[in-house]
């Protein structure tokens, strides 16, 4: 049986291949990957992009309470396509945490002894029952295992250190609701390429306070820097106080560094470089519709929101960065011009790394015709006017997805 399995899972992945030449999506159960695993048996939902370039990176969905991996297609779909390796995984999240430690119960550490068991498997309270097998670790670990012997050739592999222990560095956590919740203790306790939280919430109204394990990030090892925190909630979430959400909670990560919140409704990619997003979309859920695919706000079937998910997911690697910048004139280098002078005959040549074939030039905010000579070279048209003081101008890469590079005055 198991071997009529495995060449059903490498079937799908070739009939997949062929039949849309982009992404490919696999449906995988719990216990094909370890027998030992007894409880949330839902599929776990996979994708790879092999027509883009390849992030070597893992992009690591947990769903909310009572939600399953098929739940999240979209924003698993969505992280294939910018080329991470991509896992929407099932595991136990039948109860609520945020009921379990909820009223009458007013201790701030039963959140975090919560999570950590369902994250670990490790016996550190009698509200949940988790195993070890049943854990998150090692469901993804032994998907993980699953993937890199089933499908060799798409590097698996590389997110894990051995057959015990996940590779965090290459990592990126993610989950909706209860689901962020884990998402967000997990980089807490492990050094992640990053967390992004849908609608995600800690706390506690009885002793008015967040969860220690957030409030108190000394309390933990406190492993991911706070430029490594991002989340996404809307305004009117049923189930998540904004208030608290936004005041409390996203400052304790430290978030609010980062930018101030902004709505994406009246806004476009790359949102002011913040960490902090909402909006106040109408939908016939405001907890689900930022996330859950039954739930989307959809136009021409595309969800409105997967702009923000792209911008979350955005310089994740190595983003591109500007070094320096000479002037051009007719093609020739020369000395900063006078200020006042035309700007007509004038470009720039932008020295720095990462740049691509999408890369354009923003001076003073504002994208220019932008040609791309190699991945460390791009010339770009100054705005028409005349040439500003030293230091009066800005000026900043863009590419797809919301990505950026540093801001360099002239």
């Amino acid at each position: 049986m198991m071997r009529n399995l495995f060449l059903a899972v490498l079937t799908f992945f070739v009939f997949s291949q062929i039949a849309v030449a982009q992404r490919q999506s696999v449906l995988i159960a719990p216990q094909t990957t370890d027998p030992n695993i007894s409880t949330n048996l839902n599929n776990h939902y996979v994708s790879i992009n092999r027509s883009v370039a390849p992030k070597n990176q893992l992009f690591v969905f947990f769903p909310g309470t009572g939600g399953v991996a098929f739940n999240y297609l979209e924003i698993n779909n969505t992280a294939a396509d910018l080329g991470f390796h991509a896992v929407n995984l099932t595991y136990p999240n039948n109860e609520a945490v945020n009921d379990l430690c909820g009223f009458p119960n007013t201790n701030l550490d039963c959140y975090g002894n919560v999570r950590l068991e369902i994250k670990d498997g490790i016996d550190r309270t009698s509200l949940v029952n988790i195993s070890r097998a049943n854990s998150i670790e090692n469901r993804l670990i032994k998907l993980l295992i699953y993937l890199r012997n089933n499908a060799p050739n798409d590097n698996w592999g590389q997110f894990l250190i051995n057959d015990e222990t996940l590779n965090w560095s290459k990592i990126i956590v993610s989950g909706h609701s209860q689901g962020g919740g884990h998402a967000g203790i997990i980089g807490r306790y492990h050094s992640v390429v990053r967390v992004v939280m849908f609608a995600a919430m800690d706390f506690n109204g009885l002793a008015n306070s967040p969860a220690n394990w957030i409030a108190l990030p000394a309390t933990t090892p406190n492993a991911s820097t706070p430029d490594k925190f991002w989340a996404f909630s809307h305004t009117r979430d049923e189930a998540v106080n904004f208030t608290i959400l936004s005041t409390r909670i996203w400052t304790a990560y430290g978030m609010t560094n980062y930018g101030a919140i902004t709505n994406v409704d009246s806004s476009a990619p790359p949102f002011n470089n913040t960490h902090s997003l909402t909006s106040n979309i109408e939908c016939d859920n405001f907890h689900g519709c930022i996330a859950a695919d039954a739930r989307l706000v959809r136009q021409n079937g595309v969800p409105v929101f997967k702009p923000v998910w792209e911008y979350l997911l955005s310089n994740t690697v190595a983003p591109f960065s500007i070094n320096s910048i000479q002037f051009l004139r007719f093609g020739k280098t020369v000395n900063r011009p006078q200020v006042g002078i035309s700007s007509k005959y004038y470009r720039i040549s932008i020295e720095g790394n990462g740049f691509d074939k999408n890369s354009k030039a923003a001076i003073n905010g504002i994208e220019t015709e932008t040609e791309f000579v190699n991945a460390n070279t791009l010339r770009a048209k100054l705005p028409s006017g005349k040439i500003g003081a030293v230091g009066g101008s800005t000026l900043q890469i863009r590419g797809l997805n919301g990505a950026v590079s540093n801001v360099l005055n002239f």
